[in-house]
């Protein structure tokens, strides 16, 4: 192509793109448009390829990138998870913000945290699985050493021998088979006639030689302590007892002051030197050197305002010796100083007790005192002076009295000092009594304040010293670790008459009375002990009668005589196997075929109720859960054979026309009827004669069915015309149904299976005589014979088809469709 060519298609392709518009026409050379070409490359790389091929890309794929930009723009730049600008009160709508925003943070941060712990705990359990994969495969390739290795090594090899008869692996663990030997030996004592020992003591002592637990041996003298009262009765109730009883106060201090004593010894042995320890060893003197060795710098002598002649504080020496219980060391250091007659006079008055005949002028030297305390010592800035005061006068029980008390001890020593009696309430409003004193540690302060959880003996403690016996044990009943002494607790307590208990033994673990004083609670022992030996009461069943034996004084409302016959029917209803019912009544004498020897319950022989009577009980409720078979193997433990042989006739209704096979109910009714049948030959009992009646004709029909079974039919109408129970012809259909009125339901039952038994003999018999006339080669007279013996089988037939149409029960309409078919068979 020439250039005059290429010409004319430039100026037709100019023609061409021509366009009518307004604009004028822009014409640039070769030389412009490579000018402008280097500006805008010039102007892109000076503002980036980058937004460039952006732009361009995401023009390609329709995206409006300037639109985009604009859109971009106006969101809000602010970090959600910064924290949020405080507001002011009056705006709602800021503050409802605020708080929506503040809810999905906490979302986001708690799901954050879950996420975190999840993924730790999964990463930790792959450690442990992959360390634990490593230890195995170590293990496993760890080889045994060799012999030759050892020349000198005997191996010696120790057979392994299994029982023929293994004992079943007992439950118990070794604080719980401690406790169960003292509550056979206990139970076996009582049993035997012996001195009802004190149990409390017994399980003490048990826990200080046996127990390797400072703590629960702690807790059971505390116990022994607070028990350590004189015996009550079980007519008088136990909680209304205890609130009236200032023994139980007393014991309390007694056991406080005891543990004080044996600190200000281990103090002053410590510091012998500062002691100056001599003298005859009496609390006076160990009070003496106690406070020497608490005061030995003159800084700790601030604030006290007398001293004794010896230049030492006076009233420390009497605290403390108020604290150690002894009155008389204290009125003699008050004597020493001669000080504070009044005082004086009433400590001496209070040393003396009961035998004191000055009450009036007690109660008015009280009066002055106290009086001078709440105008004077409330202020007093000797700490020892006001707490001696305050314990004297029992008043002030709100003053904490903090200089002094520093522990549990010293704070439940102070509240048991100025406790007053009901009875002996005056008119100072600001008294401390039991029940308050009750309250204040139960309700007001509570587990949370003592930190049960992680200090459980410490607030098992504070409870029993203010006897408080129901809580404390159905504090420590809670913990899987503490329940085992705390049920023993219980039972100790209950036998010592000390335990309150509920009226009813349906009622929760721990309950209330609506007599009882506030804040008393009741426990219930039968739920707590039945709690406890339903653990072991299938591998040490001995063990578990001897605790249900302990429940024997609660009555049951529902079942059974008292509580002790309820756990035992439970234990024997839900495992009442062979091996069960033989280790709790024993085997049967063959000397004496009305008893059982040889079983658990054998050795409670003191009961009001025998063995017999527990095993009429399980064997009724055997008998209302249709468990009959088990419910007759009770029965004929008890002696109750009339009961025992209505549900043999129950069952063998059902099972009597049945063919017996190994392991099935008919074979295990043969055993159990011979079992009875020697029975009844033995045994003196009053069964109801239609009983009787029924079971006999059963026993029969068990037999005419095996006969039948083996092939043996004449045998078997043998049996069938001695009882008297199909007819032999017409006439005796009346008198055969006659017959069944007499007898039970359970024979009408059976009753269309016997007449269709009876059916297919004949019908055999018959088959049998017929094919015998037809081979033909007999004479007239075996003719004859022949003929009448068939119309005798015609004859029965018929008379059971009537039979079948005269009882009064409905037959199966197979059973009248095939006796009607072999009647007509037979014509």
């Amino acid at each position: 192509m020439d250039l005059a060519e290429l010409l004319q298609q430039a100026q037709r392709l100019v023609n061409e793109t021509e366009i009518e518009t307004d604009l004028p026409r822009v014409e640039r050379t070769l030389s412009q448009v490579l000018q402008a070409t280097q500006e805008m490359h010039a102007r892109v790389t000076q503002t980036g390829t980058n937004d460039l091929q952006a732009h361009i890309l995401l023009g390609s794929k329709g995206v409006d990138l300037p639109k985009m930009i604009h859109k971009l723009e106006t969101l809000s730049a602010r970090n959600f998870l910064e924290p949020l600008d405080p507001i002011q009160e009056t705006d709602v709508k800021g503050y409802l913000k605020n708080e929506r925003e503040n809810t999905i943070l906490s979302v986001i941060e708690e799901t954050n945290r879950n996420i975190y712990s999840s993924v730790e705990r999964q990463k930790w359990r792959s450690i442990y699985s992959d360390w634990g994969n490593m230890k195995e495969s170590l293990l496993n390739a760890l080889v045994g050493a060799n012999q030759q290795d050892f020349p000198d090594v005997q191996r010696q090899m120790v057979a392994t021998e299994l029982p023929d008869e293994p004992s079943p692996y007992s439950r118990l663990s070794l604080f719980e088979n401690l406790y169960a030997k003292e509550i056979t030996s206990y139970n076996e004592s009582h049993i035997q006639g012996g001195h009802r020992t004190n149990l409390v003591a017994t399980f003490a002592t048990l826990a200080r030689e046996k127990f390797d637990d400072p703590l629960v041996t702690e807790m059971w003298n505390v116990l022994n302590y607070m028990a350590n009262v004189t015996p009550m009765s079980r007519n008088i109730d136990p909680i209304h007892c205890r609130q009236m009883a200032p023994e139980f106060i007393k014991q309390a201090r007694i056991y406080l002051e005891c543990r004080y004593k044996i600190y200000m010894n281990a103090v002053t042995e410590s510091n012998l030197v500062v002691a100056n320890r001599g003298g005859i060893p009496n609390v006076y003197h160990l009070v003496c050197s106690y406070v020497s060795v608490q005061f030995q710098q003159s800084h700790t002598r601030v604030g006290l305002l007398n001293v004794d002649n010896n230049g030492k504080p006076l009233w420390p020496h009497i605290y403390y010796s108020l604290r150690c219980g002894d009155l008389g060391a204290a009125v003699q250091f008050l004597k020493e100083s001669g000080t504070c007659t009044e005082l004086l006079k009433l400590m001496t008055l209070q040393r003396l007790g009961d035998n004191t005949t000055e009450k009036s002028a007690t109660t008015k030297l009280e009066g002055q005192l106290k009086l001078d305390y709440n105008n004077k010592l409330r202020v007093c800035s000797d700490p020892y002076k006001k707490a001696v005061y305050a314990i004297v006068l029992a008043c002030d029980p709100h003053d904490g009295h903090a200089e002094l008390i520093r522990t549990i001890d010293d704070f439940l020593w102070m509240q048991l000092s100025i406790l007053r009696e009901h009875e002996k309430r005056d008119y100072n409003i600001e008294q401390l009594t039991y029940s308050g004193l009750q309250s204040l540690i139960l309700e007001k302060y509570g587990e949370n304040y003592f930190n049960a959880r992680e200090k459980a003996p410490l607030y098992f403690q504070v409870l029993a010293l203010t006897g408080q016996f129901e809580s404390a044990i159905e504090f420590l009943a809670r913990n899987q670790t503490t329940i085992t002494h705390a049920v023993h607790m219980a039972i100790a307590l209950n036998e010592m008459c000390l335990l309150g208990t509920p009226k009813s033994i349906n009622e929760p673990l721990l309950s209330a009375e609506p007599d009882d004083p506030a804040p008393m609670k009741r426990l219930n022992l039968v739920r707590l002990v039945v709690l406890y030996a339903k653990c072991f009461e299938r591998t040490d069943t001995s063990q578990a009668l001897q605790y249900y034996y302990l429940l024997r004084h609660f009555k049951t409302e529902y079942r059974g005589p008292n509580a002790m016959f309820t756990c035992v029917c439970d234990l024997l209803v839900e495992n009442c196997n062979d091996e069960m019912l033989t280790l709790i009544f024993g085997v049967e004498d063959d000397q004496n075929y009305n008893g059982f020897t040889g079983g658990i319950f054998d050795e409670f022989h003191t009961m009001d109720y025998d063995m017999y009577s527990l095993a009429g009980m399980v064997g009724d409720e055997l008998a209302d859960r249709s468990n009959f078979e088990s419910a007759i193997k009770l029965y004929y433990i008890a002696g109750q054979l009339d009961k025992a042989l209505r549900l043999v006739c129950s069952l063998l209704a059902q099972v009597v026309h049945q063919a017996t096979r190994p392991g099935s109910m008919r074979e295990r009714l043969t055993h159990i009827i011979h079992r009875m049948d020697m029975a009844l030959g033995e045994r003196k009992t009053d069964v109801q004669a239609h009983v009787m009646i029924t079971y006999r004709t059963l026993s029969r029909l068990m037999e005419f069915f095996d006969l039948v079974n083996e092939g043996e039919t004449r045998l078997a109408s043998e049996i069938l015309a001695n009882n008297r129970l199909v007819p032999s012809n017409s006439n005796e259909v009346d008198e055969c149904v006659t017959n069944l009125k007499r007898m039970g339901p359970e024979i009408i039952k059976v009753l269309p299976e016997v007449i269709m038994a009876a059916m297919n003999i004949v019908y055999s018999e018959y088959v049998e005589q017929r094919g015998g006339s037809e081979n033909g080669n007999v004479d007239e007279t075996q003719d004859e014979n022949r003929e009448a013996v068939l119309r005798h089988l015609r004859g029965r037939a018929k008379a059971l088809t009537n039979m079948a149409a005269s009882v009064p029960y409905r037959m199966p309409a197979a059973i009248n469709q095939r006796l009607l078919q072999l009647e007509i068979l037979m014509l």
